[in-house]
């Protein structure tokens, strides 16, 4: 016949699950790194394009078109349009 043996606390198991969980967090980053995309606001946009008039030998940009996770956005520029731009949602 046994004995009844309580199981004590301790705290180094649970340091164990804490960093496992961690691990398979980082081991998952891409993935994390891909939601943190689609959801934020805030975030790179591609040039899909823009109007422009010439002066002289010079391209003014009057206004860009840019994609992002969240769609296209219409970009009004003051007289330059970069490839990549990182663009803040929220005031659009």
């Amino acid at each position: 016949m046994s004995h009844y043996k309580p199981k004590r606390f301790r705290a180094t198991k649970l340091f164990g699950y804490f960093f496992r969980g961690i691990a398979e967090l980082l081991l998952r980053w891409p993935l994390l790194l891909l939601v943190a995309f689609l959801i934020s606001p805030v975030g790179p946009h591609l040039r899909y394009q823009y109007t422009y008039e010439d002066r002289g030998s010079y391209r003014y940009m009057l206004d860009c078109e840019y994609l992002g996770s969240r769609g296209f956005v219409r970009y009004y520029a003051a007289g330059e349009c970069p490839i990549f731009i990182i663009i803040d949602r929220r005031k659009f």
